[in-house]
């Protein structure tokens, strides 16, 4: 009886075949607004803060960026035509509009629950950072915070009108909003 022979392995994929069909999902592809990183004109820690006004505003990052200066409305069109995305047709609501009371259950009240994102310090001190509702937007939030601070760019992040030393950041909490810093 012969040992069984081993096959050399391979770090690529095997080619396709013609009798291969894929049915699965497109590639996933970086948001257009990444464009704008790639050309050095907004960098991660604007991009991090545009999408935290998002979760807190519900606008489109591409205009946020427009709104803070950080790109021309010209620049944003031509963006969005190279992908081919139109622009809103009217501007996004900041909040929706409350149903009456007498349609809204009671539970739901109690179910939205608000989060405040906090940066905690060496020292103690806790920053807020941003505020949201619902756990799943705290979430996102906080992780959009935590991108923002731990940028290898050499810059030190912003948050409550101040500069904070990134080697003096100890966690980034997700609190319930009525819980004092």
């Amino acid at each position: 009886m012969h040992p069984p022979s081993l096959r050399p392995m391979s770090l690529h994929a095997p080619e396709p075949t013609s009798l291969e069909v894929s049915d699965g999902p497109a590639p996933l592809r970086p948001p257009p607004e990444a464009d704008f990183v790639q050309a050095g004109k907004l960098s991660m820690g604007q991009l991090a803060q545009a999408h935290r006004d998002r979760l807190e505003t519900g606008k489109q990052v591409l205009d946020i960026i427009v709104e803070r200066g950080w790109v021309t409305a010209e620049e944003v069109a031509e963006l969005r035509a190279a992908h081919g995305i139109e622009a809103p047709a009217e501007p996004v609501q900041t909040a929706p509009e409350s149903p009456p009371e007498s349609e809204a259950p009671p539970q739901a009240a109690a179910n939205t629950a608000s989060y405040k994102i906090a940066i905690r310090l060496t020292n103690g001190d806790l920053i807020t950072a941003g505020e949201t509702e619902g756990a799943d937007k705290a979430a996102a939030l906080g992780h959009a915070v935590v991108a923002d601070v731990t940028q290898e760019n050499g810059e030190w992040p912003f948050f409550g009108g101040r500069f904070i030393n990134p080697e003096t950041i100890i966690s980034v909490d997700l609190l319930p909003a009525g819980s004092a810093d």
